[in-house]
């Protein structure tokens, strides 16, 4: 080893201690922050605790309610899907069904054989305009037949379709409509005598009766009734200006509507208005007027608007919590990625094999924090429905040999054995999300090595088939001796931030969220996942997930020595760094150092922009979290602004030190023409840089 290069070492490994010193008082920054997330997470379970009340608030509402309530799942994701998912009491009162019976049926199983093709054509309507009044027939457990009129909204609640139908029995207004029109004298004693307030027009839209209920609906005397219509129910119908004049638009049809009305003790009154024509005299076919029923709906509307505020606020703390989560991230993950670039680095130098090995366990290790961040990523993802599967050519030995060697640190040798089988007629090369595949390994074998003090653990892949012959089904199974679940504790291990509470386990510490994520990740990759508690001790964890056949033999050859990296640039680049993090200068300006290139710095945006304005640059490495001016936004001006002219077919590649769903397409959409996340993989960058360069020259 020459004198140099020994120097070299001695620098990089005193900028390592150096890092690491750095990394502590950040970490120590971070327990401070950690006490600020923990306050905020007192102020989340205040928020939980009065969305619960919230809550309850709104169940009490959709329990006390006049009128039976519905709600119907239309997501076909869904088991459920067409079926009720929730029910009032008074539903269950006027059907004669229990609660339970009637979550196992559907609107349909309600229906009379007359009303099946309608009522199918009202949830299709329904699904595309949003909301939808009609009327139809219900049958009762009994067998009897109950005309209903159904006010139904869509809603969408975590993601899922729903309909909430409020259904009013119209029995009485249907008998109250035929004994008008048999005599005037009858429909008039009856109207004077309902709950609901009927009025009617002359053929000019005036006004002329209003039943005596309406005064207890409002508080309005007789008198000042027909006014309160003119000037504020009659004005927000659907009936056009000119009906007056046309013929009526809505002949045979009931016309519905809602106002908003002020009542004498300055109550807010929502109401239904229902208008259906007078019947027409029978020598002329002019139009006579209509007779409206109108109801207070007040109950309803507020169950509505209560519905659509609480969408609202669980969207926005939604959004919050994916933001908090991107920052926080972003704070731990900064000092992280200049750790393990600098262990990187070091592996460029000489090392004997002792060196290396340590070298290769610090890196692991940083990894396998940066894991679990993102494992708390992910959930967020897996919850906004962001989370995508993206296949890959893979190793499936080289990737199994390499995740169990990351835990040799975590074991203890004398008294844990950890060991791995793979079937012999398993190719080796299959293409799946490799990444993915990873993450749920790492975490059931992590939980095993977690709960297992003694004994040994097994991982075991085998392979099932599948109907197309080009896929397999991978097998994995993990077993161990240790404490073990209680007996029927399997399922609720799999709950969001659930753990088994027991004496034995409580010096076990864990966020309860990779047991969650697993099911979520192997469910989108074709294949399922379970936990069985064995006859003596200990746990087996067994999943599957669906892989595609390669058309390459099974091999499993081991390089114990580390690859090579780098090799000799096709031509010497001068690349722009922008990057306002001093160790991620370091590193990026070492990294290009190694491949041969030349490298000018830039610590924000602003400054990117004044050199390029006097000098030329082959590549770009834009971070894209900076002070100052941002590098999205310094991107958009490289590539839209004619001051830049000259500078507008560099190629820009992202760095970033977090991966938030949709950051890639923004940073592409910006202009950008690579994205790399940080910690830089030499090899990606130097791929990268070749990639782009050569396209480049090509088009030149």
């Amino acid at each position: 080893m020459s004198n140099f290069e020994n120097d070299t070492s001695k620098l990089q490994l005193k900028q390592v201690r150096s890092q690491i010193s750095s990394l502590e008082e950040t970490l120590l920054l971070q327990r401070r922050r950690l006490e600020q997330a923990e306050k905020i997470i007192e102020q989340q379970k205040s928020f939980i605790d009065n969305f619960e009340q919230q809550r309850n608030k709104y169940r009490k509402l959709f329990n006390s309610a006049n009128d039976a309530i519905f709600v119907v799942s239309l997501d076909r994701k869904s088991p459920g899907y067409g079926c009720f998912s929730d029910v009032n009491n008074v539903a269950c009162k006027r059907l004669g069904y229990t609660r339970g019976e009637l979550l196992q049926m559907s609107p349909l199983d309600l229906s009379t054989q007359n009303d099946i093709s309608n009522n199918k054509s009202l949830t299709l309507r329904l699904m595309r305009e949003g909301n939808a009044t009609f009327e139809t027939n219900l049958r009762h457990k009994n067998g009897t037949i109950s005309p209903i009129e159904i006010n139904a909204h869509r809603l969408t609640v975590n993601g899922k379709d729903l309909f909430m139908g409020i259904a009013r029995d119209i029995t009485n207004r249907r008998l109250t409509e035929q004994a008008t029109r048999k005599s005037e004298s009858l429909y008039r004693l009856l109207a004077d005598n309902v709950h609901d307030v009927i009025w009617t027009t002359n053929g000019n839209f005036k006004p002329q009766y209003v039943s005596p209920s309406f005064f207890n609906l409002t508080g309005v005397s007789q008198d000042k009734a027909i006014r309160l219509i003119e000037q504020k129910i009659l004005p927000t119908s659907p009936f056009p200006s000119d009906c007056r004049t046309n013929p009526f638009p809505f002949k045979g049809q009931s016309v519905h509507w809602e106002s908003c009305i002020e009542t004498t003790n300055n109550n807010i009154l929502w109401i239904e208005s229902i208008a259906s024509q007078l019947p027409q005299h029978k020598d002329s076919d002019k139009f006579t007027g209509i007779i409206v029923v109108t109801r207070d709906i007040t109950t309803r509307k507020k169950i509505v608007l209560e519905l659509e505020a609480a969408k609202e606020d669980a969207f926005a703390a939604s959004q919050a919590k994916s933001t908090f989560l991107a920052n926080m991230s972003h704070e731990v993950r900064t000092p992280m990625n200049g750790v393990l670039g600098m262990l990187q680095l070091l592996t460029l130098t000489s090392l004997d094999s002792e060196q290396f090995k340590y070298i290769e366990a610090a890196t692991t290790a940083g990894k396998s924090l940066l894991t679990i961040i993102n494992d708390i990523l992910d959930y967020s993802k897996i919850e906004a429905g962001k989370l995508q599967i993206k296949p890959e050519l893979f190793h499936l030995r080289k990737m199994v040999r390499t995740l169990i060697n990351s835990f040799e640190t975590s074991v203890n040798s004398a008294a844990v054995t950890l060991r791995y089988e793979i079937e012999e007629d398993i190719p080796d090369s299959l293409k799946a999300d490799q990444t993915r595949i990873r993450q749920i390994l790492f975490n059931l074998v992590g939980n095993a090595i977690k709960f297992t003090e003694r004994g040994e653990i097994i991982l075991q892949i085998k392979k099932l088939k599948t109907k197309d012959t080009n896929k397999i089904l991978l097998e994995g199974t993990i077993i161990d001796t240790g404490i073990g679940i209680p007996e029927g504790g399997a399922e609720k291990l799999f709950e969001l931030f659930t753990q088994i509470q027991t004496n034995e386990q409580k010096k076990f510490q864990g966020t309860g969220l990779g047991l969650n994520i697993v099911r979520q990740l192997v469910n989108q990759m074709g294949g399922t996942v379970e936990l069985q508690r064995n006859n003596k001790n200990g746990t087996t964890a067994t999943f599957t997930v669906e892989v595609e056949i390669l058309a390459q033999k099974a091999s499993d050859t081991t390089n114990k020595s580390p690859a090579p990296i780098l090799t000799s640039p096709n031509r010497r680049l001068s690349t722009l760094i922008v990057e306002d993090e001093h160790i991620n200068q370091q590193i990026l300006q070492a990294i290009l150092s190694k491949l041969g290139h030349q490298s000018t710095l830039a610590t924000n945006g602003e400054q990117a922009l004044q050199l390029l304005e006097s000098n030329h640059y082959d590549v770009i490495l834009m971070d894209v979290q900076m002070p100052v001016l941002d590098g999205i936004e310094t991107t958009r001006q490289i590539k839209k602004s004619t001051k830049f002219a000259a500078a507008r077919h560099i190629p820009i590649i992202a760095l970033t030190a977090y991966a938030m769903a949709g950051d890639q397409e923004k940073c592409l959409a910006a202009g950008m023409d690579g994205y790399l996340s940080k910690p830089v993989d030499i090899k990606a960058l130097e791929a990268k840089l070749k990639a782009l360069t050569s396209d480049k020259e090509q088009n030149v």
